[in-house]
């Protein structure tokens, strides 16, 4: 389905400014991708895991254009987040502070991407899938409308999952939420927090869990049960009309498909589109 352009606001999300002389150094064994590599016009998205390999925030870092960062960050965890952050810098020379005066927004379509740049302190195709268009750091501005419902649709159409919006923090793998898909999580970077949880999983191979789209010929809604005939998939976790996301069991998917099971959504026939690398 094609969906509309869009110039969006993006107010679940956050601003943390990082910097200093080691404001790329302290975090690179802390988060699952980067912050070393991040340059101006390149944005990359990253996680921060339990011990355990749960998501706890889903981030983005854009560089300030001084040598620093923005971290694009969900508000629900922004307070919590910069916390963490402070523990974690030790003796590193780094300034951490939650940027009230700044923004997140996101701009699909020539014109309304060319807008927003003209706005933007930092500015880069979303890391997760470029076909989601343009997202940046701004200064709050009334200019920017809020047009999220187009974007999310966007993300949910293109199976882009987004903690604050379709999960809630430590409650799914990294690889339940397609982070490994989706360029935010580098295996070989060196340590990070969860790492040996997530590694031993992506070194077995045949992930069990996976954000899919799902679409029907109704709306859908949040938590309904997908099902192969009477096996439970899993569940609709945010839902734009007649297309969602999912968590589903990848291996009864599969048995499905095999043996040729209607797949539904609250009795509706529904079809499950399994995400692609990006």
């Amino acid at each position: 389905m094609d969906q509309p352009d869009f110039l969006t606001r993006l107010l679940r999300r956050a601003v943390i400014a990082i910097t200093g002389a080691d404001a790329r150094d302290f975090l690179q064994r802390v988060v699952t991708n980067g912050p070393q590599g991040v340059e101006p016009g390149k944005a990359m998205a990253s996680s921060l895991l339990t011990p355990q390999g749960k998501v706890l925030a889903d981030l983005m870092f854009f560089d300030d254009g001084a040598g620093g960062l923005y971290v694009d960050v969900p508000v629900s965890e922004a307070e919590g987040l910069l916390k963490r952050f402070t523990l974690y810098r030790l003796r590193a020379r780094a300034e951490l502070a939650l940027r009230d005066d700044l923004m997140v927004a996101a701009a699909r379509g020539r014109e309304a991407a060319a807008r927003l740049e003209a706005l933007a302190l930092s500015a880069a195709s979303d890391p997760r899938d470029m076909r989601l268009g343009l997202r940046a750091i701004v200064p709050v501005s009334s200019d920017i409308p809020d047009q999220a419902a187009s974007h999310d649709a966007a993300r949910i159409a293109l199976i882009v999952p987004e903690l604050g919006a379709d999960y809630a923090p430590a409650a799914f793998f990294s690889t339940d939420v397609n982070h490994d898909l989706l360029n935010a999580i580098h295996y070989r970077k060196g340590c990070f927090v969860g790492q040996e949880v997530a590694s031993r999983m992506h070194r077995k191979g045949g992930v069990r869990k996976r954000t899919a789209g799902v679409s029907a010929d109704t709306a859908l809604e949040a938590g309904a049960l997908v099902m192969a005939g009477e096996v439970p998939l899993g569940e609709i976790i945010n839902a734009a009309g007649r297309e969602g996301l999912a968590v589903i069991r990848v291996d009864r998917l599969e048995q499905a498909a095999g043996t040729g099971v209607a797949v539904t959504v609250g009795g509706t026939p529904a079809k499950i589109s399994l995400p692609q690398a990006q």
